[in-house]
């Protein structure tokens, strides 16, 4: 059984929807807020690197999650949600993800974590979250129905590393966010195997 029902996005889904109809109202477009979700990552790199304040990047990092949700609603609100829209927002989180990963790595370049180095769980956590969001991809194309399968989506995992970094924990958030994401990636390969016929 999917365990869709326990989605962040169900949480969120009254504020998100609240947001986007400011944004509607406002005209603007999704592929907007998509980018604005990129430049939102790109801004946490660069304060996570000068000022050194896991608070402001989690909030930050949050922020993307959120737009995240937005820039769908934002589509489905004004019935513009296509095919080109969502290959861009897809390849645009991912993008973004590299970005909120690799900064972690930079930014503690010098110091480890539970004998490993930062740069390292940085990379192994990015790993851990393509292969979890190529699974799904996949498994769409080959036909697997329910793909919404596995508590570490990408809500969830950035929701997991925001949360840890405003309480000043950042580096055990990484820590959790690359443990479930792992998990996920392995749970998925292992489910959709199993749906695949042929």
């Amino acid at each position: 059984m999917s365990p869709s029902r326990f989605r962040v996005r169900i949480i969120f889904r009254r504020p998100v929807l609240f947001v986007a109809r400011f944004f509607i109202r406002a005209g603007v477009q999704p592929d907007t807020i998509t980018y604005l979700s990129l430049f939102v990552a790109v801004l946490a790199w660069l304060l996570l690197m000068i000022l050194r304040m896991p608070l402001v990047y989690g909030l930050l990092v949050f922020t993307v999650g959120f737009l995240d949700g937005v820039d769908g609603a934002v589509a489905r609100g004004t019935g513009t949600a296509s095919n080109k829209g969502a290959f861009t927002d897809s390849f645009v989180d991912k993008v973004s993800e590299a970005v909120i990963l690799l900064a972690i790595g930079v930014a503690y370049s010098d110091e480890y974590f539970l004998g490993l180095s930062v740069p390292l769980w940085s990379a192994v956590c990015l790993a851990g979250w393509l292969l979890t969001s190529y699974a799904k991809s996949r498994a769409d194309v080959l036909g697997v129905k329910d793909l919404d399968i596995g508590l570490g989506g990408r809500s969830e995992r950035l929701l997991i590393l925001s949360v840890f970094s405003v309480f000043g924990l950042l580096l055990w958030g990484l820590f959790a966010a690359t443990l479930i994401g792992l998990l996920t990636a392995g749970y998925r390969y292992s489910y959709y195997k199993s749906e695949i016929h042929g």
